[in-house]
């Protein structure tokens, strides 16, 4: 890697671990600062929600989202490290363990539903933010970070988040891939 490209990859490594602990202010809830979990995470749903709250590792199969972004995962892990009482996040990994990336985070918030919120606490860690205009089911609010590796979108009750973690990938790549699994998120959501 070219030391000009260093920098500019690190900080998107770093955004996208703060957008992965992001919980609008006076919420309460604790946030993390980490994308990258202190622990191995489980695969069952700790965080108390409101009955009928979705499991996010139920919207998509690990086949649906290896055809999302192009290579074998295993199947999706509820991340205790990252998940509170407002929101659940499961992450999915690579099927071969000797790869440490693609790995995806579908976050259910219940807590702070508000697209704009979340919206607003993006535009502080990266300046801007991107209306999204490719079609996702009937979504109007949906945004993305200017890398693509983060989608937001209100579906129903609930704020949804998608993080492509994989800080190499190009905007394409990642901006693709957020929106094919926004789109099966949204069908899940949405039956």
């Amino acid at each position: 890697m070219t030391p000009r490209l260093l920098p500019a990859c690190a900080t998107a490594a770093v955004g996208i671990a703060l957008l992965a602990g992001c919980t609008p202010l006076g919420s309460g809830a604790g946030a993390s600062s980490s994308a990258t979990p202190t622990t191995e995470p489980t695969t069952t749903v700790l965080a108390e929600a409101p009955a009928g709250t979705p499991d996010p590792c139920a919207l998509v199969t690990a086949e649906e989202l290896g055809e999302d972004v192009g290579i074998k995962m295993a199947a999706g892990k509820y991340n205790s490290a990252l998940s509170n009482s407002g929101r659940n996040i499961c992450e999915w990994r690579p099927a071969n363990e000797e790869r440490s990336e693609p790995r995806v985070q579908i976050e259910i918030n219940w807590g702070f539903p508000s697209t704009a919120e979340h919206r607003a606490l993006a535009e502080e860690v990266f300046d801007k933010t991107l209306d999204v205009t490719r079609k996702i089911g009937d979504i109007t609010d949906a945004y993305t970070t200017p890398s693509r590796h983060t989608l937001g979108m209100s579906v129903d009750e609930y704020f949804v988040k998608i993080s492509y973690i994989a800080p190499n990938a190009s905007r394409k790549v990642a901006g693709n891939a957020t929106i094919e699994i926004a789109r099966d998120v949204y069908a899940a959501l949405s039956s």
